[in-house]
């Protein structure tokens, strides 16, 4: 099972947990040169949504002692580059992107340079890159990815400005 279908009480969860915590993200995206606060505030849900996808899809996988997306709020000082979930040993790095955004760029997903896994990941650390599609019925996350960290291959993004300060996972090299 890679698909599961979020109804309206989880997507309304996700909206208000977007809500709730946009304000404590604006100053990372602003030093990421991202002032967009519609796409940043939609950012924010379409990782809540894939995070709940991949924890339904794990259920149903029968992967029952996985620990469930953390809903709380943070301040900006609190942030971190932590897993959003664990399984286990494993720690789970959820990767979304939305089927319009697959469309332009290419299945693909985006890190930070500066992200800790770069220099300090182990077998146990697992990227899950997946597609949401929000529907009129319902959202649906599709698990297209799933590795360690180590043995993923990064490209470029596609947009010039995030060079260097990004990299880039592309579904079409890491199959």
């Amino acid at each position: 099972m890679n698909k599961y279908l979020l109804h309206s009480n989880i997507i309304k969860l996700c909206d208000h947990f977007a809500d709730r915590v946009i304000s404590t993200n604006l100053d990372c995206y602003k030093k990421r040169r991202q002032f967009n606060y519609d796409k940043i505030k939609q950012d924010i849900f379409i990782g809540k949504l894939a995070e709940w996808g991949v924890f339904f899809i794990y259920l149903e996988r029968g992967r029952h002692n996985i620990i469930p997306p953390d809903m709380n709020v943070y301040s900006k000082k609190k942030k971190s580059f932590d897993p959003d979930m664990r399984w286990g040993l494993f720690n789970i790095h959820i990767k979304s992107q939305t089927s319009e955004s697959a469309g332009r760029y290419g299945d693909s997903w985006i890190f930070q340079a500066k992200d800790p896994l770069f220099e300090f990941s182990n077998e146990y650390d697992i990227i899950i890159g997946c597609r949401v599609a929000v529907g009129d019925n319902g959202s649906e996350v599709e698990i297209l990815l799933e590795k360690p960290f180590k043995n993923l291959v990064f490209g470029d993004t596609k947009l010039s400005k995030f060079v260097g300060d990004k990299k880039a996972i592309y579904l079409k090299d890491n199959t």
